[in-house]
């Protein structure tokens, strides 16, 4: 709870001590890079700073057009880091769990492929609030995602995310409070069930292909042996 509070203090000195669209491009890519930086403290603060200074509503569209930028570019930054990923770390665990290169591949081409499609789908959880950005932006640099549709459902679906949040602040910073945290809570439980998934992944690869086919033919074989054995002592 100190923690943040210690972030908000933060957030709300930092506002107060640049202009709005420079605190909503580095605060927004602050917020993409430092998972523990909520998106909606960052635009709930400027929306209320631009009501302090007299800003109209039509603002907030700019801010949030600024902010977006920064996003994106925070976005783009684990999109490589997925990408390298999937040559440094991937590449190793699927020789020890008997998956072929080209299986990782393949699944991609399965996801990916149909531009409108795999758009309209990022559009969705980018704008959803609960769900976490920095997992999703590594494995579309993992399954290697088209770039530019990557780069553009990424950016539209938190450009109107974060309309939202600036409208929140801008309406009154008392609702921003309790929202921000609401959703960083529901993020932690969707953060456990995205590692869950993606080792349900490793462990579906693992009990269908190299060594883990092997294992489950030695473990058929074995429960075949040991109950052939309890049949015949009877």
């Amino acid at each position: 709870m100190h923690f943040f509070r210690f972030i908000e203090h933060l957030m709300t000195n930092f506002a107060g001590a640049v202009p709005l669209p420079i605190f909503v491009f580095v605060g927004s890519f602050l917020e993409e890079v430092i998972s523990p930086i909520p998106s909606a403290l960052v635009m709930g603060t400027a929306g209320s700073f631009a009501l302090v200074q007299g800003k109209t509503w039509i603002y907030l569209f700019f801010l949030a057009f600024i902010g977006n930028f920064g996003k994106t570019l925070g976005a783009w930054f684990y999109y490589f880091i997925g990408d390298k990923l999937e040559d440094i770390f991937v590449k190793p665990i699927t020789k020890y769990l008997g998956v072929k290169h080209t299986d990782i591949e393949d699944i991609g081409k399965r996801f990916m492929g149909h531009h409108l499609r795999d758009g309209s789908a990022l559009f969705l959880i980018r704008l959803l609030p609960p769900f976490p950005t920095t997992p999703v932006s590594v494995a579309c640099g993992i399954i290697k995602m088209d770039v530019r549709v990557f780069l553009l459902a990424t950016y539209l679906g938190n450009f109107f995310k974060d309309l939202v949040y600036l409208y929140i602040g801008y309406a009154g910073l008392a609702s921003l409070h309790s929202l921000w945290r609401r959703i960083d809570h529901v993020k932690f439980f969707v953060n456990i069930g995205v590692a869950i998934a993606i080792i349900s992944l490793f462990i579906f690869f693992f009990l269908h292909q190299g060594r883990g086919r092997r294992f489950l033919k030695k473990t058929r074989k074995y429960s075949v042996t040991l109950w052939h054995r309890l049949n015949g002592k009877k």
